[in-house]
């Protein structure tokens, strides 16, 4: 623990004891305190504009404990473990505890790690299919309009061509 913090007054403090100030009587103190349950606490802040909006968090949310750094991977745990995820995605148990003591991390980055990885793999597996989906509907409509292009009668002058002296099937020459 930080010795240093102990005696010095957090932000959350800071802005509950300013916000306790601007509350004018014991009326509208009871009144906030009943707003929420005991296990939250609100902040007051001033937005840009300049109002004042009250935000809810509950009192277990650490707001001033600083966030943890994030882990980098060298070149070769990154070569490994996407060698290991080729081979097989779901690492479980032993092998798990194995590979985490061979890169030297933990067997809980290991686990992130491939959880991470696995969503990467769905999420571009869907990406492809629906660049694949795209490419065949346009393809389909390219064959479409082709089919059209092909079938829509050519504007002739049939008022210059002569009556077709055969009958069709179904129809009757008038």
């Amino acid at each position: 623990m930080d010795c240093s913090r102990v005696h010095e007054m957090s932000s959350y403090d800071k802005c509950m004891k300013e916000w306790d100030r601007s509350v004018q009587g014991p009326q509208e103190k009871e009144q906030r305190a009943r707003q929420y349950p005991d296990y939250c606490r609100t902040i007051k802040v001033q937005d840009s504009h300049g109002g004042v909006k009250e935000l809810v968090f509950p009192k277990a949310l650490d707001l001033d404990r600083p966030k943890r750094a994030r882990t980098t991977f060298s070149p070769e745990q990154l070569y490994q473990l996407e060698k290991e995820f080729q081979r097989n995605q779901y690492l479980v148990g032993k092998e798990r505890t194995e590979l985490a003591k061979q890169l030297k991390l933990s067997e809980t980055q290991v686990k992130v790690w491939f959880q991470n990885r696995r969503t990467k793999y769905k999420r571009d597996r869907s990406r492809d299919h629906e660049s694949a989906d795209s490419k065949s509907e346009s393809l389909a409509t390219c064959n479409i309009l082709r089919l059209l292009q092909n079938q829509v009668p050519r504007p002739t002058c049939t008022s210059y061509l002569p009556p077709y002296p055969y009958g069709f099937s179904g129809f009757s020459a008038s």
